[in-house]
């Protein structure tokens, strides 16, 4: 890089951080003297328990979500046209359909009525539980999408080539064919995650005590304004920015792998 491009770049990154930090000064003084920042220390606790819920939710929700984007790939390409096809059906049916909807039905309708008292006293949260399924559910079926996309991109040679050495069908895909389907769909993946984070807000609708609905409950009860919703979208970004670092490192190391 020569030396007049790196110029260039420290004005147009001092221009932006000005930019920037006059834009946070101007609506921070115009609503200074509304705001009182000890209400948000005084439910620091609240909004703590929030935050750890939804790190849980998350977490698990993307282990689920992994199983079942796997179980939906590999259906799909079953030798069973049943199988398929009933894959195939389901996925059109979710994808064609908003998170909400699958929440409020799966919950309410399905759920509900067989949840069991008994457990609920032993200290199974059923709400949680059944949250992180549902959620698994929903954006597995984007990641089986992805994930499929990404198999059926591999050239029909490598599949020939992996069989003609004697590999079996899970090896095929262990060595072959999704190391190199993951380069292609990690920063489709990524995206997918940080969704499954933010998503994972909605789960305040079937009364799951997570981040966003402690927050809601605070600004409820003390009038708060500003200072609920910039913790809310503070903590929301410690959660996704480490994940979109990590597909950035994870892209550069298989591009110098490959």
């Amino acid at each position: 890089m020569t030396r007049r491009q790196l110029l260039a770049n420290a004005l147009v990154a001092i221009a932006l951080v000005a930019l920037f930090s006059w834009l946070c000064t101007s609506v921070f003084a115009l609503l200074g003297k509304q705001t009182d920042w000890s209400k948000a220390w005084e439910y620091r606790e609240t909004l703590w328990r929030g935050w750890l819920v939804t790190l849980e939710i998350s977490f698990a929700a993307l282990i689920g979500s992994i199983f079942f984007g796997l179980l939906f790939m590999l259906g799909q390409r079953s030798s069973l046209i049943v199988i398929r096809w009933t894959c195939r059906g389901f996925l059109e049916f979710v994808r064609d359909t908003p998170l909400l909807v699958h929440l409020l039905f799966g919950y309410f309708v399905i759920f509900a009525p067989l949840i069991s008292r008994r457990l609920g006293e032993q200290g199974f949260d059923d709400k949680l539980i059944i949250g992180v399924l549902l959620l698994s559910v929903f954006e597995g079926a984007y990641l089986g999408e992805i994930l499929r996309g990404g198999v059926e991109s591999i050239p029909r040679t490598q599949w020939e080539s992996a069989r003609a050495v004697g590999f079996s069908p899970f090896q095929v895909y262990r060595y072959v064919i999704f190391p190199q389907a993951l380069r292609r769909v990690l920063p489709a993946m990524a995206g997918l995650f940080v969704s499954l984070i933010k998503d994972s807000s909605l789960l305040n609708v079937i009364g799951v005590a997570e981040y966003f609905y402690n927050t809601r409950n605070f600004i409820s009860r003390s009038y708060a304004g500003l200072e609920g919703y910039v913790p809310l979208a503070l903590g929301y970004l410690v959660l996704t920015i480490p994940v979109a670092w990590l597909s950035h490192w994870l892209e550069k190391r298989f591009r110098h792998e490959t």
